[in-house]
């Protein structure tokens, strides 16, 4: 196991350091490609009268694009009126297992597509080494489905990314709880503190929790049928510090002993 941990550790931080020379976004301010006709959400205005404020969400939508649409259409915080686009979620809708990252960053927000960016790739370069999946062999989304912005009068604008506010994420939250509903996983990956603190509702920094698996505190699919809970670092956290990649690898190996016996 320490010389499978080792030579696992040598692969990312070679692959670490391959996104660093390869893959480094521009800096803030640079300009970026032209995106094809998307424009930024116009600003909140207040709904006609008579007409609610917010669409709502069908208790169990027909399937997932159906709930995809309603994300799409959603304005009930005010990244709804901020976003490029809705980033819903990518992935097989039978997947055994969901990734959950805190949300879209400002590669996602210009795509529509979760985790697409340096840590994306980072991300699909896990799947393949240590679970042999990959990115359409699982399920991934994000706690809030719109880029929480710093400015959002400059969407164009690097290093403009903030965590969700407590209040953006009990707006979104429904519509990952769907999502999580219809793909019926048998285990969540969340990915850094802010999805683990929301999934598992706790206060604790994912250091001190990861290394264990969970069961996800809310009841989805009734009496006898939980889902395990899996922390581990955000695929960001490792670009930062390449010292967690063993850690992450502890992790990943937890999943892949899980999805190959059921038992943790």
């Amino acid at each position: 196991m320490k010389r499978e941990l080792a030579a696992a550790a040598r692969d990312l931080a070679a692959y670490v350091k391959s996104l660093d020379e390869n893959l480094a976004e521009p800096p803030c301010g640079a300009a970026v490609a032209p995106r094809p006709a998307k424009t930024r959400a116009a600003s909140p205005l207040p709904p006609p009268a008579g007409e609610p404020a917010v669409p709502q969400m069908t208790k169990k939508p027909a399937d997932m694009d159906s709930l995809a649409e309603q994300v799409k259409a959603c304005r009930k915080c005010g990244l709804g009126h901020a976003r490029l686009n809705a980033v819903f979620g990518v992935g097989s809708y039978k997947a055994k297992v969901v990734f959950v990252g805190e949300g879209p960053g400002f590669q996602e927000d210009h795509k529509g597509e979760p985790f697409v960016g340096r840590s994306g790739q980072l991300l699909d370069k896990i799947l393949e080494t240590v679970l042999g999946l990959k990115r359409s062999d699982v399920y991934i989304a994000n706690i809030v489905k719109c880029h929480p912005m710093k400015n959002p009068e400059t969407p164009e604008a690097h290093g403009n990314d903030r965590p969700p506010t407590p209040e953006e994420i009990s707006a979104c939250r429904p519509y990952l709880d769907e999502q999580l509903r219809a793909i019926r996983p048998a285990c969540i990956v969340t990915l850094g503190s802010v999805a683990t603190k929301v999934l598992l509702g706790i206060d604790k920094g994912i250091s001190t929790v990861r290394g264990r698996a969970y069961d996800y505190p809310v009841e989805l699919f009734g009496p006898g049928h939980p889902i395990k809970v899996i922390p581990t670092y955000h695929p960001a956290a490792l670009l930062r510090n390449p010292n967690l990649k063993r850690d992450t690898w502890e992790d990943m190996k937890m999943l892949k002993s899980f999805l190959e016996t059921g038992k943790l």
